[in-house]
């Protein structure tokens, strides 16, 4: 009798191939030897999702205060929670993509509060809406862009729907009205112009005058940290390094995917980019606030500042 192919299937789940991936290893290394660095980050992260509401609370709840404190000092603190949760669990490696967004956004804080907040803030959202428009076009027939998108998923299996038009044409239709208002349709108009001479959308704060995210990084004061760990951890993000995963010999060496030897670094820049990001808005929007300050002092210092020199031995696969 022939077996349906709900009787072949494998139900056993995977186990992990231990010299790759040893899941219960890595976290009981953290564990032991590490658990008060990852405490550390932490509780500055649980002090980072109170300090969004205090700050919103004192803000004037406009434009700018939504985006710098409800997106932007958000992404900072979600950003440091999934280093927290991939340090704890001993993945330093995948934690390097948190590290980086977390610098990004962290950054962009710094280079908004350095002055014409306002103004910035209006290129960041109309960034936004534009590209969000462009999203919903891809939808509505008899467009230049929709042809190939809509090929392109009936081709994925996943036609578009009528529902799916419809709500794009309604979501096109309230952009729209948003970006008529006077000073919004003026910087529509910027965008549009760059767009036209570079042939694509460009990144939000182009027209504002920096070439490239390493410029804005530059105006504040953290070239040295984009050069030192963003391109680092855009290495890995882009996978376009090697040498993270394996060692060239007489055999292939292929490293762990839990592995310890970015631990440090991924913990000190993680954190001093957030404090920095924290700092930045409680001056902004808290200038009398002390609390930061006296938990660095009375809480975090010592642990942030001693780190422990430690060699941790990983195990290696040679094939």
């Amino acid at each position: 009798m022939a077996l349906s192919e709900q009787d072949m299937l494998i139900r056993v789940p995977e186990s992990e191939y231990e010299p790759l991936l040893n899941r219960e290893k890595a976290v009981a290394d953290v564990k032991t030897h590490l658990h008060r660095w990852t405490d550390l980050v932490h509780d500055i992260t649980s002090y980072g999702s109170n300090l969004i509401p205090r700050c919103f609370t004192s803000s004037e709840r406009k434009l700018k205060d939504v985006i710098l404190i409800g997106v932007l000092l958000r992404q900072v603190v979600a950003m440091l929670d999934g280093i927290d949760i991939l340090l704890s669990n001993g993945a330093t490696y995948a934690a390097h993509l948190q590290m980086r967004a977390l610098f990004e956004a962290a950054v962009y804080i710094d280079w908004i509060l350095q002055g014409d907040s306002e103004k910035k803030i209006d290129y960041f959202y109309v960034h936004n809406l534009r590209r969000k428009r462009s999203w919903a076009a891809r939808t509505q027939p008899g467009l230049s862009v929709s042809e190939p998108f809509q090929r392109m998923m009936n081709e994925a299996g996943v036609p578009l729907t009528d529902a799916a038009r419809k709500s794009s044409a309604e979501l096109i239709e309230e952009i729209d009205r948003v970006l008529a208002q006077p000073r919004l349709a003026e910087i529509n108009q910027h965008f549009e112009q760059w767009r036209k001479k570079k042939g694509r959308e460009v990144p939000w704060y182009l027209p504002l005058g920096p070439l490239s995210f390493a410029a804005v990084a530059r105006a504040v004061k953290r070239e040295a940290y984009y050069t030192l760990f963003y391109a680092i951890a855009s290495e890995v993000m882009h996978s376009s390094s090697y040498d993270r995963h394996i060692k060239l010999g007489t055999k292939l060496t292929i490293e762990p995917i839990r592995w310890m030897d970015q631990f440090q670094p991924i913990f000190h820049f993680g954190l001093s980019m957030a404090m920095f990001a924290f700092m930045a808005i409680l001056k902004a929007y808290r200038p009398g606030d002390l609390s930061f300050h006296r938990k660095y002092v009375e809480k975090w210092k010592r642990d942030f500042l001693d780190f422990p020199k430690i060699v941790y031995k990983s195990e290696v696969t040679e094939i």
